[in-house]
């Protein structure tokens, strides 16, 4: 989420980072913002993605929407991945402006993947997580909202940019769910929330053992991305 929200916040909108306790969380959330840095353009809301009730106020004049949350506790991932998806989709339906929502979801959801040993193993880590994540997405899918899927591989701190990235469209099993940036998921999903590419889909996204060469941007890898949509 973080990331999430120092990335978006280096384009020309406006950013709501919408926070359980926004009261509580300091503004070096993000990058300290700076003369002409996009962080100035970001505002922290009070939001919780497992009370309904909290969200209208939060997506009211949103024109896109990121998902980015995820449980903290063992038992968390039915309360935050599986209704608190249905829950944001739903407040967005009823804003009637939400041009698309955005769900940062995970390989391997997809149930035909229910033997695969990581999907076995962050299923007991957190309770059925991966089970919860995937009725998460299927309420986004069924909710009559504008979305985007995205499942990235294994999430790393490295920086954005580094190598060249593959995506799969719809996919069920995914054929090498390898790891990915933080940063580079982030792109992703800011791209997802306008490229007309991205509408109604499910995008599984890792990078690859192939370096981005001499004059290669995150940028251009990323239209190159979505012109393969």
């Amino acid at each position: 989420g973080n990331q999430q929200v120092n990335t978006s916040s280096d384009y020309a909108v406006d950013v709501s980072a919408v926070l359980e306790a926004a009261c509580g969380h300091p503004m070096h959330l993000c990058r300290p913002a700076a003369a002409g840095d996009g962080s100035s353009r970001l505002q922290v809301v009070a939001g919780d993605v497992t009370d309904a009730a909290s969200l209208p106020a939060a997506v009211n004049d949103a024109a896109g929407v990121i998902f980015a949350a995820s449980g903290r506790g063992y038992w968390s991932a039915e309360a935050v991945d599986n209704k608190g998806v249905k829950n944001v989709a739903d407040a967005c339906k009823a804003a009637g402006g939400v041009g698309r929502v955005v769900l940062v979801s995970s390989m391997l959801t997809h149930p035909s993947n229910r033997l695969h040993p990581v999907r076995v193993l962050l299923n007991n880590i957190r309770w059925s997580l991966m089970d919860h994540k995937y009725a998460g997405e299927e309420a986004l899918r069924g909710s009559g909202v504008p979305f985007t899927v995205v499942r990235p591989g294994g999430l790393t701190n490295k920086p954005a940019g580094e190598t060249q990235l593959r995506i799969d469209v719809n996919a069920t099993k995914e054929a090498s769910p390898g790891s990915i940036s933080r940063a580079d998921v982030a792109a992703v999903c800011v791209e997802a929330l306008s490229n007309p590419a991205a509408a109604n889909k499910t995008l599984s996204v890792h990078g690859t053992k192939q370096p981005l060469g001499d004059g290669q941007s995150l940028n251009g890898e990323i239209a190159r991305l979505f012109g393969s949509v």
